[in-house]
């Protein structure tokens, strides 16, 4: 794995702004359950206002998260796409510490093509994800 660029860290912090505001949460996790739902709907099911709700929606919009799809009068919103679901389902997951998470960690594993069976292993022992590990190449000296 290569190291972040300060470039990078940023635009992913810019990401993470947009699950750092509870209605947008709400609505991105009601469609994660719903699927595509009209805008009364996502009213309804959140209880975020009119105004609010359509300026949230703009939001994640302009964002990529998620489309619109107009039926006559109505308009539907859904999830972007199905890798856009796994990473709103994943990153909620882990902000609530569902335990479910793990079967997502294991479909965006087989979705990435890791297939180490030494480390799913490992990790349905833990019965957790392992982000991140420290291996020393030489024993750490004493002072």
């Amino acid at each position: 794995m290569v190291e972040m660029s300060l470039d990078e860290a940023k635009q992913l912090v810019e990401q993470l702004k947009l699950f750092a505001q509870p209605q947008r949460l709400m609505i991105l996790d009601a469609l994660l359950q719903h699927g595509a739902l009209a805008v009364g709907e996502l009213e309804s099911r959140t209880g975020i206002g009119q105004p609010t709700l359509s300026q949230q929606l703009g939001t994640l919009r302009r964002s990529n998260l998620i489309v619109p799809r107009r039926e006559s009068r109505t308009i539907y919103y859904s999830l972007q796409s199905e890798d856009e679901a796994l990473r709103v389902r994943i990153l909620i997951g882990l902000l609530k510490g569902d335990k479910g998470l793990l079967s997502a960690t294991h479909e965006i594993a087989d979705k990435l093509g890791t297939k180490s069976t030494k480390r799913k292993d490992q990790i349905l022992r833990e019965e957790g994800a392992q982000f991140a590990f420290v291996q020393t190449t030489q024993p750490q000296r004493r002072f």
